[in-house]
């Protein structure tokens, strides 16, 4: 089911939730990027990034590929090894109780716009809430036109599903977006493909 039009068109003020949710969804710059070059691989220091802020993907599941990060949020993004056509990317928030309205970086439903930018065909398929690692989390299932197209030029079908949810860490309220793409070596991509992101929280 599609989220109400004035629910998905909904302003948000906090500039964190613009900028940070721009670079998450569109995979801008980062700070730190793994090298195809073995010899000028920066694969340990990625690693060694998501060991300090205790979020550990298994590796033999997805490779660490890129880290960005500032004084308030990290940006983790992944590349598939069992299923190449994946690609994710999690978000971690601190929040400030200085925002107007700190809430809004985990509404699901601001977030659709975004996703909606530069995926031609996109639909929501899907939306709703599950409990997980001890909280609630909002999810937003859709699919679109994968960029990658078949030897009839016809592009295959792509699917995701993005994730926010809210919880408490070392006293501090943080916000997750987790979001989890597939370019056509899915059938389809649902909640239970998020398990190897949930995992780190679990652990937590």
């Amino acid at each position: 089911m599609r989220a109400p039009a004035h629910r998905a068109r909904r302003t948000v003020s906090s500039s964190i939730l613009s900028i940070a949710s721009a670079t998450f969804f569109l995979s801008g710059c980062v700070l730190v990027r793994s090298s195809q070059r073995d010899y000028l691989s920066n694969q340990t220091a990625l690693e060694a990034v998501a060991k300090a802020v205790g979020y550990q993907v298994d590796p033999a599941r997805y490779q660490l590929v890129a880290v960005e990060v500032h004084e308030d949020l990290i940006t983790l993004q992944y590349r598939g090894v069992e299923k190449v056509g994946d690609s994710a990317w999690v978000v971690r928030f601190s929040e400030k109780s200085t925002e107007q309205n700190p809430e809004a970086i985990s509404d699901i439903y601001s977030l659709i716009p975004l996703l909606e930018e530069g995926r031609k065909g996109f639909v929501v398929v899907e939306d709703g809430e599950r409990k997980v690692a001890g909280t609630v989390a909002r999810f937003v299932r859709y699919r679109f036109d994968s960029p990658v197209s078949g030897e009839d030029g016809k592009p295959f079908a792509a699917h995701g599903i993005v994730v926010t949810l809210r919880r408490t860490e070392e006293g501090v309220a943080v916000v997750y977006q987790i979001k989890l793409d597939n370019h056509g070596d899915r059938d389809d991509v649902t909640w239970d493909d998020l398990a190897p992101f949930f995992e780190p929280l679990s652990r937590g």
